[in-house]
C-alpha cells in the first residue's frame, strides 16, 4: 500500500506544502461572518481556501460571499455554493476532490480557527509524517462564551492503537482534525451518508500507526451545536426510540465502513481487528432488529449470539420509557 510519506511532507522552503482550508457552511448565518474571517486571517501563506456553503436556506451563502468581495491577501479564495444539499459526507467527499492541497483542514461554519492554525498543522505533517492531525480547542456556546465540553473523552486522547479504536464511536474532535490527502487517494471517499468524516478517517489513519495530536487550542469549537450533535434529554418515549435506532443504523454504517477499510489494508477476516469489528456488527444488527420489529425479529437475525446484547438493549428500552 503507498500512501503520502514523511519525507514526500518535508519540503524544504522553496516549495512549501500546499493547502486547502474547507470551509463548509449549512444554515450558520450567525456565526459564518466569523468562521470566514478567521480563515483569511490565517498566518500560513498561500492557502487554498474554499468556502463551500451547502444550499443553505437562510443568508448564509451571501453573508460569507460580502465577507471576502474586497479580500485581496495572499490566499486563493474559491466561492461555491451547491445548488441542492447534498449532506455533510457528499459535500466533503466533493470538496477533497476540488481540493488541490495535499493537506485538507476542513474548517466549519460555526467554529472559528485561530490565525495559526495552519501553520501549526502544517509544522506538525512535516515534523512527524502524520495521516491526521488533531488539536485540542476551546469550547464555546452560541454566543462565543466558554463552555464545558466532553471531547477530551474522545479515545485519541488515551491511544491510537488501531485494536483498541476499532469500534469506537469517538476517536477525537472533528472539528479540530485535518487529513493527508493520501487517507482519500488510497481508502476512497466515505460511502454513508449516515456517518461523520472522523469515524472513518480516524480509523484508517490508526490502521497506518499515524495520527498526531497537537496540545494546543487551534480553534474555538461551538460545542453542543453542530450536525453531529443532537439533544438527549427531555425526549419522550418514542422520540428516544427514534433516536436510539439512528444511532444504531449510524454505528452500523461505521462498522461496516471499517470492514471495508480493513480489508483494504490488508487484514484477514481472522485478524483480531477484523474479529472485534464483526462481532461490533452482530451486536449492533441486533440490537437495531429489536426496535425495527421486536425481540423475535432480534432473535432471527443471529439466534446463537443474540441473547445478551438483547437484554441489555431491551433494558435500555425499558429504561427511557
Amino acid at each position: 500500500m503507498s500512501l503520502l510519506s514523511s519525507a514526500q511532507l518535508k519540503m524544504g522552503n522553496e516549495m512549501k506544502p500546499k493547502c486547502s482550508l474547507l470551509v463548509l457552511t449549512y444554515n450558520q448565518e450567525d456565526f459564518v461572518a466569523e468562521a470566514v474571517k478567521a480563515a483569511l486571517a490565517q498566518t500560513y501563506s498561500p492557502v487554498e481556501i474554499i468556502i463551500s456553503d451547502d444550499a443553505s436556506s437562510d443568508r448564509t451563502f451571501s453573508i460569507a460571499k460580502n465577507c471576502v468581495k474586497d479580500y485581496d491577501g495572499p490566499h486563493e479564495i474559491v466561492l461555491n455554493r451547491n445548488k441542492q444539499n447534498m449532506g455533510v459526507i457528499a459535500h466533503t467527499n466533493a470538496l477533497v476532490a476540488r481540493a488541490t492541497g495535499d493537506i485538507l483542514i476542513p474548517a466549519y461554519g460555526d467554529d472559528v480557527s485561530y490565525p495559526d492554525r495552519v501553520e501549526s498543522i502544517v509544522a506538525c505533517f512535516e515534523a512527524e509524517g502524520p495521516l491526521l492531525v488533531h488539536s485540542y480547542a476551546d469550547p464555546i456556546d452560541g454566543s462565543g462564551n466558554p463552555t464545558l465540553s466532553r471531547y477530551l473523552k474522545a479515545d485519541f486522547f488515551r491511544t491510537t492503537d488501531a485494536l483498541e479504536v476499532a469500534t469506537s464511536l469517538a476517536h477525537y474532535l472533528g472539528a479540530s482534525g485535518a487529513w493527508s490527502r493520501a487517507l482519500f487517494d488510497t481508502y476512497g471517499p466515505i460511502q454513508s451518508p449516515l456517518v461523520f468524516d472522523d469515524h472513518i478517517l480516524g480509523f484508517r489513519a490508526a490502521l497506518e500507526c499515524r495520527v498526531s495530536l497537537i496540545r494546543k487550542p487551534l480553534l474555538a469549537y461551538r460545542d453542543g451545536l453542530g450536525l453531529s450533535h443532537s439533544k438527549k434529554n427531555g425526549l419522550d418515549s418514542e422520540r428516544n426510540r427514534q433516536q436510539r435506532r439512528r444511532l444504531l443504523r449510524q454505528a452500523l454504517a461505521v462498522f461496516e465502513e471499517r470492514q471495508k477499510d480493513a480489508r483494504l489494508f490488508g487484514l484477514s477476516s481472522n485478524d483480531p481487528i477484523s474479529r472485534k469489528l464483526m462481532a461490533a456488527l452482530d451486536s449492533t444488527e441486533t440490537r437495531l432488529a429489536y426496535y425495527d420489529g421486536g425481540v423475535i425479529n432480534a432473535l432471527s437475525k443471529h439466534p446463537l449470539g443474540a441473547g445478551r446484547d438483547l437484554i441489555k438493549e431491551v433494558l435500555r428500552d425499558l429504561r427511557n420509557r
